[in-house]
């Protein structure tokens, strides 16, 4: 009996607290006038016109065609919406305005003009200027002010309108890519912006920057990559003639506006899974850092993953919450990462709220690498299976299971941070998470999370690239270019990844030396602007692209030059079919419950369309994009490889109602209200990388 007391008081304090801490919600959850739904990253709308009594009844109310698809472009835009209007942008990186009420075109602003109309872009910024207001668009390596009324670029802003982000760098603006794939965030009259800087041994650095939002000045750098006398500097064995870069925040941020502070994930430092040339613990690379957003000066950091090999990037901005721990309300950071766990953090402190575990792990073989000796386990709530052994295998048929137990036996594999190595190492989960930049759902007035997973596995397999030879034959090496900057994705051999990263095999059949040095420069789709290269670079990169010939001469070694080693491709562990070799599900839709800091449901999210129509299903499938909560008991998400919209039930996870999209909605949904009546509108804009096909539409729903 006294137990059983004790427990309901335990209860009543902590629904005290969460009702005291309502007040702290006070912003207007009715609206989506920032990427993610608000400056917490809550990914939460307070609307309830459409809930679960209702939902049944949903149906297209508009569909929007941006008619700028090709084969490969994605369309990942979670849409904002100011007043009637919503901002979206295409997969050619147009931006257009919207009625938000009927998806007829207001006006549209076309970035492809400035020969940058291309990559991924998840959203744009709203600033209020006390005018008309303006737009920050990210379209390749600059950042665009557009008027918010009109579409018109806003000449006193930047250059011309528009900043160079290859700029205020430290290094030579010729020789950086870079882009911003997730929007800015705006605190004040600043818009702080992190990067998108490539992933090969070339990548620029991932420096944090904050701008005048009305004159484009630079006003404060954080160094993610620290520069000597800088705290962190210490942390890196620095090699003379090195290139190090990376470490940049791809994922967007969060912004606690009554502090002034505004947290930063990062990524991984290149080259993403051999660390030979950067030595130590690689401050800041995938941390969660809090830096006052008045001057960038760093408040806290924490490290979530040490000397990164495995491309553990944090994926998104961590989510502002409230949380009970021990009968005390904190205000925390629910900080999502691609190994499967939500870290939970004190907000003002960087302290973890719950205990975590320092292990030691194994040992790098490779030729260089030295591996960080420990990594933290445990960091928070872990909602996907950590590292693979044999009864974690597919049981989809037996031949998949012999398959995959055939398979399995090939790879190191030693538990989670087994290095990548020569003959290949298994992880699990993969470089596509656990979590991805989707991030998750937080519901601030029932306290609970919910978050879209995948549970996959991968092999990591290296290979050592030739020394590329010494003067200038080193500096025009096109194979030493394509292995440290492109075989990513396309591969070693130059085969890619089905449906994914198109093989390169016979490009000269389809495109003229010209058009496929235009594709390298300016980027496409999934593909990245390379802009660093010189001529005759580029005429060495498009030479072996097209031959695949490995110079005769290559093998010279100038004195001090480090070895390199390159994954051999993008590799998932899969069956003979190409479905996922770990055990199903294989994504799935999970309720968190943050007063007892359990999992209240799992669900799997999607099924492959070949195995359904076996009769296989409810063994989800790997998903991009995020979820969105409401106050009508629901959650939205797309995501999945069957390319359905659905509704879950907030309580239970049971699907309340699903709707078949012309392609995959990809990409987080919004939820707002236009004269009384509540839509929600997603994306539809396919050609992932689970290999769909493209589409070009904003499809918004409402009841009738």
């Amino acid at each position: 009996m006294k137990n059983h007391k004790l427990k309901f008081l335990q209860y009543v304090g902590i629904c005290i607290l969460l009702f005291s801490c309502k007040e702290e919600y006070n912003q207007d959850f009715t609206q989506w006038d920032t990427y993610r739904g608000s400056k917490d990253a809550a990914q939460f709308s307070g609307l309830k016109q459409i809930n679960r009594e209702n939902v049944n009844l949903l149906q297209p109310a508009w569909e929007f065609h941006t008619g700028d698809n090709g084969p490969r472009t994605p369309m990942e835009c979670n849409p904002i919406v100011i007043g009637n209007t919503m901002y979206v942008t295409s997969p050619q990186l147009d931006l257009i305005a919207l009625d938000a009420a009927t998806g007829v075109q207001t006006w549209r602003f076309t970035s492809s003009s400035f020969n940058e109309g291309s990559g991924i872009n998840r959203g744009v910024t709203y600033f209020d200027d006390g005018a008309e207001g303006r737009i920050f668009m990210p379209a390749g390596p600059y950042l665009f002010a557009v008027n918010a009324k009109s579409g018109e670029l806003i000449s006193d802003f930047g250059v011309e309108g528009k900043i160079d982000l290859r700029q205020d760098l430290g290094k030579d603006p010729s020789r950086l890519s870079i882009a911003l794939s997730t929007p800015g965030i705006i605190y004040g009259d600043l818009i702080i912006v992190g990067s998108a800087t490539g992933e090969g041994y070339d990548a620029s650095p991932g420096h944090v920057r904050a701008y005048n939002a009305r004159s484009g000045n630079l006003e404060w750098i954080f160094h993610t990559i620290p520069q000597p006398g800088e705290y962190g500097h210490d942390t890196w064995e620095w090699v003379e003639g090195e290139n190090y870069g990376g470490t940049n925040n791809w994922g967007g941020m969060s912004l606690d506006e009554e502090k002034g502070w505004v947290f930063v994930a990062t990524g991984s430092p290149t080259y993403d899974f051999y660390g030979g040339n950067r030595l130590g613990e690689n401050l800041y690379g995938n941390c969660v850092i809090a830096l006052d957003a008045r001057t960038g000066e760093r408040k806290w950091h924490y490290q979530a993953v040490t000397h990164d090999i495995w491309d553990y990037d944090l994926p998104c901005a961590p989510t502002l919450a409230n949380i009970p721990i021990e009968g005390k309300l904190i205000k925390a950071l629910v900080q999502p990462t691609k190994m499967g766990e939500l870290i939970l953090l004190d907000r003002y402190t960087g302290q973890p709220l719950l205990p975590e575990d320092k292990r030691p792990v194994p040992p790098s073989y490779v030729p260089g690498e030295r591996a960080h000796p420990s990594q933290k386990f445990n960091q928070g709530i872990v909602l996907v299976p950590q590292g693979l052994d044999s009864t974690y295998l597919t049981d989809i048929s037996h031949e998949a299971n012999a398959f995959a137990r055939k398979e399995f036996k090939k790879y190191r594999n030693e538990g989670l941070y087994t290095p990548p190595s020569i003959e290949g190492t298994l992880t699990m989960p993969a470089t596509r998470g656990g979590s991805l930049w989707g991030g998750v759902s937080y519901d601030p007035v029932n306290n609970k999370l919910y978050a879209n997973v995948n549970e996959l596995a991968m092999i990591l397999q290296l290979r050592q690239v030739q020394p590329a030879g010494v003067g200038e034959k080193a500096k025009v090496s096109g194979y030493h270019s394509y292995m440290l900057n492109c075989s990513n994705c396309h591969g070693a051999d130059r085969k890619g990844l089905a449906n994914v990263y198109p093989s390169l095999i016979g490009l000269g059949e389809r495109m003229n030396k010209e058009e496929i040095k235009g594709l390298i420069r300016g980027g496409k789709g999934l593909m990245p602007s390379f802009t660093q290269f010189e001529d005759k670079q580029l005429d060495a990169l498009v030479s072996f692209v097209l031959d695949g010939k490995v110079p005769e001469d290559i093998g010279e070694q100038k004195e001090g030059q480090m070895d390199k080693y390159i994954m051999t491709g993008f590799r998932l562990f899969v069956d003979e079919e190409g479905f996922p070799a770990s055990k199903p599900p294989w994504g799935t839709l999970n309720a968190i419950d943050l007063n007892t800091l359990t999992i209240q449901w799992k669900v799997p999210l999607g099924d492959y369309p070949t195995l359904t129509e076996r009769g296989i299903s409810g063994k989800g499938t790997q998903n991009f994009g995020g979820c969105v909560a409401t106050a009508g008991g629901l959650v939205f998400m797309g995501g999945s490889a069957d390319e359905m919209f659905r509704a879950f039930d907030a309580e239970t996870g049971e699907v309340l109602w699903s709707y078949k999209l012309p392609a995959g909605g990809y990409a987080v949904p919004a939820v707002y209200e236009v004269e009384g009546k509540q839509y929600v509108v997603i994306a539809a804009g396919g050609a992932n990388r689970i290999g769909t096909p493209s589409g070009d539409s904003f499809i918004a729903f409402s009841l009738p």
